[in-house]
């Protein structure tokens, strides 16, 4: 049996058109035998009866067009997304859109079925993110344990006798060592930093004194080094929040790759700052090497490493402008870099200015 929607609305319209015709005949029938006067009053009866009819069948079309294309074809159309997010097929679009209820709904569908599909993808993303980690985490991990253990066996063997030997495989253990403690003090952070745990001891700092204090310790360094640090004073004098502590790993951390990456000759290191509308805009720019055009928007991700060529080469985690991204945004600013390969780098670092009254 037909219980469908289309069958019960036809059904109602196919009752509306019979109606009148089933009193046309009733009235047809009990007329019959009229004259005269009677007849001319039968004949305009039956007239707009028959009207009546027309118009009624005319309505019941228009109706029956009406409902197809108000609900039935968006019904369909719904049903149809239905059975295809049931088989986990989330690759469409609603496009049904209409200024009525039924539109109203096929777009809130639609936007579920967008959501679902994102949360789908970030799950993915997360689960795919979770594998490299424990992969990226067991390599990094393995590596120099691997390293520590061949030179403690080598000990425990008595293979080494000279002592310039001996002191020199201690070396490379503790250089491990260090590098194996700074890993994992890298993971905590960023396990403290991702959970929103890392205590933040931010105050009220001016801009100015807190850039000379941390600048000034590099600027020492960098008279040992075959390299040029280019200052530009003065710096302005505004007032922002800040955790010295972390501003200044930030500040280590890129000074430190700008050394690293140095290109072949004498390494040029910028810093400068300026306001810019309500920010305090920090640049550190240098002439080393330079980012491929590809590694660019990855460069601030989790393990990201860029050219393995020069990660092998220099080594590191790919943690430190990760971790860097993430402190500046926990004081509410943001950091983006410009680079090319084989022209230099040119980090931004921008921290909201605190707003104080009177001005």
């Amino acid at each position: 049996m037909r219980t469908g929607l289309r069958f019960k609305l036809i059904s109602s319209l196919v009752i509306v058109a019979i109606v009148p015709i089933l009193i046309l005949g009733l009235v047809g029938s009990m007329d019959s035998g009229n004259s005269g006067a009677g007849s001319v009053m039968y004949t305009n009866i039956m007239i707009g009866i028959t009207a009546l009819i027309l118009i009624l069948v005319g309505i019941s079309v228009m109706l029956a067009k009406i409902i197809s294309r108000d609900i039935l074809v968006p019904l369909k159309e719904l049903s149809t997304a239905a059975d295809n997010i049931v088989r986990g097929d989330y690759e469409f679009r609603v496009a049904y859109r209409g200024n009525n209820e039924m539109g109203r709904f096929s777009e809130a569908f639609e936007v579920m079925r967008s959501k679902l599909q994102e949360s789908l993808e970030q799950q993915r993303l997360s689960e795919q993110a979770r594998k490299e980690l424990i992969t990226t985490i067991s390599h990094d991990l393995r590596t120099p344990l691997s390293s520590i253990k061949g030179y403690v066996e080598g000990l425990q063997d008595g293979i080494v006798h000279d002592k310039a030997k001996y002191e020199r495989y201690l070396a490379i253990i503790k250089n491990k060592t260090v590098k194996l403690d700074s890993l994992i003090e890298e993971l905590f952070q960023i396990t403290q930093l991702e959970s929103g745990h890392l205590i933040m001891q931010a105050e009220l700092e001016n801009s100015q004194e807190l850039l000379e204090d941390l600048i000034r310790p590099f600027e020492l360094e960098f008279m040992d080094l075959n390299a040029e640090l280019i200052v530009h004073r003065p710096f302005p004098a505004l007032p922002i929040r800040a955790d010295r502590a972390r501003i200044a790993q930030v500040f280590d951390n890129l000074l430190g790759n700008a050394l690293k990456y140095a290109g072949a000759g004498e390494s040029s290191i910028t810093i400068s700052a300026k306001r810019e509308a309500s920010f305090l805009r920090i640049r550190v720019g240098d002439n080393g090497s330079g980012i491929a055009e590809e590694d660019l928007p990855h460069i601030f991700d989790r393990f990201y490493r860029g050219d393995k060529s020069r990660s092998s080469k220099y080594g590191g985690s790919g943690l430190g402008l990760f971790i860097c991204k993430k402190i500046i945004e926990v004081h509410g600013g943001t950091i983006s870099v410009r680079s090319r390969l084989g022209a230099g780098s040119l980090f931004e670092i921008s921290l909201p200015v605190v707003e104080t009254a009177g001005r």
